[in-house]
């Protein structure tokens, strides 16, 4: 069988495997965890919210506080799947198989930004839960908390999966020329350089199309404001955003593609 003849299941089993790998990582957990910690402690102690805002508003702003941090643990944990494989040899060990290197870079990909996104939905859950426990009564609550679950998952897939996607093909890419630890020091610094500071006070990518946190999409469809580091933003610019980030996104794989080619090829 040639390269060129791989069966499109080649995709899901590359993917599948670094998902099974990514998400036993207990570290993982502990850093999600630690970093969750945060959103369920002021869900416990503060008035309850969630009766008093629109159901959809009210998903936006728990997605969009979950992109305030937990995408530097999503980058950090993610920015060392490549640097392994060269550790351990496996990239030596794909060379000599019929296995495309562009399966296996959109295979990898996306199994790591799984694995950072299942304690992101966990996360996201729980605070379901605890909101509907605290606003409703025990005979009402299985329906609130079904509305209020499929309200959280459209902002989950609409927030929080494009800013891993865009997090995770630079967290791919990157380290293949960059040490790793440079990377993820480099990483969390742009992460709140580039999504909260103000461009008054400071040139920044905040508030362009480079913007991965959120903002536009949740403006535009969650109806939230500046009180979440949101500004006004309409229907097109939210696409706008989402297809400029994928664009990013797809450029720093095929980058990576290319380079891994170059390192194949000096070999």
């Amino acid at each position: 069988m040639t390269r060129k003849e791989m069966p499109a299941s080649t995709l899901f089993g590359v993917a599948h495997y670094e998902y099974r790998m990514a998400i036993r990582r207990w570290g993982m957990w502990v850093a999600y965890a630690v970093g969750a910690l945060p959103y369920i402690i002021n869900a416990l102690i503060e008035p309850a919210q969630e009766p008093t805002l629109p159901v959809w508003q009210f998903a936006g702003s728990v997605a969009i506080t979950l992109n305030l941090w937990m995408p530097v643990l999503g980058g950090i944990v993610m920015a060392d799947r490549l640097p392994r494989d060269r550790k351990l040899g496996v990239c030596e060990l794909l060379a000599s198989t019929p296995l495309r290197r562009r399966t296996y870079v959109l295979g990898k990909y996306v199994g790591v930004v799984l694995a950072a996104l299942t304690p992101v939905l966990a996360s996201s859950l729980l605070l379901a839960v605890i909101a509907t426990l605290r606003g409703t009564s025990l005979e009402a609550a299985p329906e609130r908390l079904a509305t209020l679950a499929g309200a959280l998952l459209a902002a989950f897939l609409a927030i929080n999966v494009p800013a891993y996607l865009f997090v995770g093909a630079f967290s791919l890419a990157c380290p293949a020329v960059l040490p790793v630890r440079v990377y993820q020091v480099l990483f969390t610094g742009y992460w709140f350089w580039g999504n909260f500071i103000n461009p008054k006070a400071l040139p920044t990518l905040n508030g362009t199309l480079l913007t991965p946190k959120g903002g536009f999409v949740a403006s535009a469809f969650f109806h939230l404001g500046r009180e979440m580091f949101v500004g006004a933003h309409t229907a097109v610019e939210a696409v706008l955003n989402l297809a400029v980030l994928g664009a990013c996104a797809a450029a720093a794989l095929l980058a990576l593609e290319r380079y891994l080619a170059y390192q194949q090829g000096r070999a």
